[in-house]
């Protein structure tokens, strides 16, 4: 994303000099989308743009710190609801806010279609960051990275807590991740790979609410892109064990990268739990 230079804050401080930097940046789309849920099918327009403040700083003694928040975020990112402030230095990152748990940061999903994501399906569930802010810290070790987290633990006495690492080699990528916040749990694992053009990632949870009455949910997603010069081609799959027979969803995508910061973007997904398949199409701006 273009970061556009706002302005430089001179901090004089009492061993020296240290300067803070403040930068703007943004993003749009526009376009058109068809989702059962909320439109009974028909086409609708969607549209939005959004700014986003960044600012950072060293100390004197090289520990870097800043943060950033979206400009309609701004009035959650005043008691850390949004946004997040970071620190940084020989003892890794710590992050305070909007941050998600290790267990996510380091095993992630796989990836969505579309102009909006289309209801996110290819995503697998998380409890982290119920209650904000949460705290996150990350170590990196050469290949391998470090994470934990905690959700804020004033609001409540099953505070979520995670751990998870994150290794690398070549281009293979592997996470692994628990959370836990009272009796609920969640495992995760993910791991992804680039072959020239083309990448591939695997994603799978087991979450468990704690209940005896009731079995693990089990969910698995994967995705497939290839990149054909300025246009790449996506498709995801996932499923879960709800109910008795389970779900399945599935999603293809587009995009085309118009240059200078434009995308035209596109998905279809079609599943279980929609009455009808879903479509979008648009453009997605970054500044």
């Amino acid at each position: 994303m273009k970061r556009v230079f706002l302005g430089t804050t001179v901090l004089v401080m009492s061993a020296g000099i240290a300067a803070a930097e403040v930068s703007l940046s943004g993003d749009a789309r526009m376009g058109v989308v068809s989702k059962a849920a909320d439109h009974d099918g028909d086409i609708a327009f969607t549209s939005r743009v959004r700014a986003a403040i960044s600012v950072s700083g060293e100390t004197d003694g090289g520990l870097s710190f800043g943060g950033s928040f979206g400009v309609h975020d701004a009035g959650g990112a005043k008691d850390g609801q949004n946004g997040s402030v970071f620190v940084s230095g020989p003892f890794g990152k710590f992050s305070m806010g909007d941050v998600n748990s290790a267990a996510k940061t380091a095993v992630g999903n796989a990836s969505g279609v579309g102009l909006i994501g289309l209801d996110d399906l290819n995503e697998i569930k998380y409890i982290g960051k119920a209650h904000k802010p949460s705290a996150l810290w990350n170590y990196d070790m050469g290949a391998l990275s470090l994470y934990a987290s905690s959700d804020n633990p004033g609001p409540s006495e099953d505070t979520v807590v995670s751990g998870a690492l994150f290794y690398r080699i070549g281009d293979v990528n592997a996470g692994a991740g628990i959370e836990r916040g009272g009796d609920m749990q969640v495992v995760s694992a993910s791991v992804s790979a680039t072959l020239g053009d083309a990448s591939v990632t695997l994603v799978y949870g087991s979450y468990d609410d704690g209940m005896e009455s009731t079995e693990n949910v089990n969910s698995y997603s994967a995705s497939a892109s290839f990149n054909t010069g300025m246009a790449t081609f996506s498709a995801f799959s996932s499923g879960n064990s709800k109910g008795v027979e389970g779900e399945d969803h599935f999603g293809i995508g587009a995009s085309f990268d118009l240059g200078g910061g434009a995308t035209i973007k596109g998905g279809y997904v079609d599943g279980d739990s929609l009455s009808d398949g879903s479509f979008d199409l648009g453009i997605s701006m970054s500044f």
